[in-house]
């Protein structure tokens, strides 16, 4: 069960904690907090919810799903399912078509009529097979689509397009659509009304359906980063000259330096001490350092001499992911364990 409720807030995947949870949007800091939290509500029978996104996710625009929430209310107002790809996309998910190809522009799979959520999720068994499903304990679904980490920059907006490919943008609930503070029903958890339990009626989504639905948001919706090539009073004439190929939390936190944003003390921690260990002066170095918002010149100068002295290291990659400063899965990235291996 205890994989079940990780896998549920992909703690594998992307920075989990903080994130809301309860009806009441109380703060669970810990992954040991939201296991305590998810075990007394499965011993107990109680109602739980947890925030589909993490404030890491909500912060940066980080999108590692999609939730689609399914009533029988809303099946029954159409007559029948939809699942299709664009005709310029084939993919190979045997779950899907009996031809195991789909690069039709619609496929009709079903007729419906009035259901109940038995029937509901008989009808929906193509789609539940190949997604995280999750049946809410009273008349529905939800759907919490694997991705691959993408930044969204309009969340509602990739989660219509997604929706019209997989054919269930018409038996959706449009209101939950790109809701960045949307709750969800934890797996073994109780419906409060009927005491029927959430069950997880499948695990994790297809690799290729993610990979192909990833790749397409990517190219679609993702946010325009700014570049962190810089102008630089050194023999290297800029700063990416200098960085050579960074790693990714390092990358990430320049952007967000560049774009003007707002950086946490360990950002800044992390960052310094890495353009320290590549060989940069502290006078160098501080121009990355002169879009932040309360940018003082000095201060930044003494701290990075300060890691220049004392030969700080990086934080490792467990550590960057639990401060926010890691934009991918730990399996993701060539830099793990530690960047500190490798510089």
């Amino acid at each position: 069960m205890k994989r079940s409720w990780l896998k549920h807030i992909r703690a594998d995947r992307v920075v989990a904690f903080p994130r809301d949870y309860g009806l009441w949007r109380r703060k669970v800091l810990t992954q040991q907090q939201y296991l305590t939290a998810c075990e007394h509500a499965y011993k107990n029978k109680l109602e739980l919810y947890t925030s589909v996104y993490s404030d890491y996710e909500i912060a940066n625009q980080l999108v590692t799903e999609l939730f689609y929430d399914i009533d029988v209310e809303h099946a029954s107002r159409v007559p029948y399912i939809d699942i299709y790809f664009s005709r310029e996309i084939m993919i190979d998910i045997p779950y899907l078509s009996d031809h195991n190809i789909i690069n039709l522009k619609t496929q009709k799979l079903y007729g419906l009529r009035r259901l109940d959520d038995v029937e509901l999720i008989a009808q929906l068994e193509p789609i539940i097979r190949a997604v995280r499903s999750l049946y809410s304990g009273r008349r529905g679904v939800h759907l919490h689509i694997d991705l691959n980490p993408v930044r969204v920059a309009d969340l509602r907006r990739a989660a219509e397009y997604v929706a019209e490919l997989l054919g269930i943008a018409d038996i959706v609930d449009k209101q939950v659509l790109g809701d960045w503070k949307r709750v969800s029903r934890v797996p073994g958890s109780y419906h409060k009304l009927t005491g029927n339990e959430c069950v997880l009626l499948s695990e994790s989504t297809d690799a290729e359906l993610t990979q192909l639905l990833s790749e397409l948001l990517r190219e679609k919706f993702t946010v325009k980063t700014h570049s962190y090539t810089v102008p630089m009073s050194c023999e290297a004439h800029e700063v990416v000259a200098v960085l050579g190929e960074p790693p990714p939390c390092i990358s990430f936190i320049v952007g967000q330096l560049q774009a003007g944003q707002e950086v946490s003390h360990e950002a800044r921690l992390h960052l310094g001490s890495y353009l320290m260990r590549i060989g940069l002066k502290p006078e160098e170095a501080v121009v990355l350092f002169s879009t932040a918002p309360d940018y003082n010149e000095s201060t930044t100068l003494y701290q990075l001499q300060w890691l220049s002295k004392h030969n700080y290291k990086m934080y490792s990659c467990m550590k960057a992911k639990q401060y926010g400063l890691c934009p991918l899965p730990l399996d993701g990235c060539k830099y793990s364990p530690s960047p500190n291996w490798f510089f």
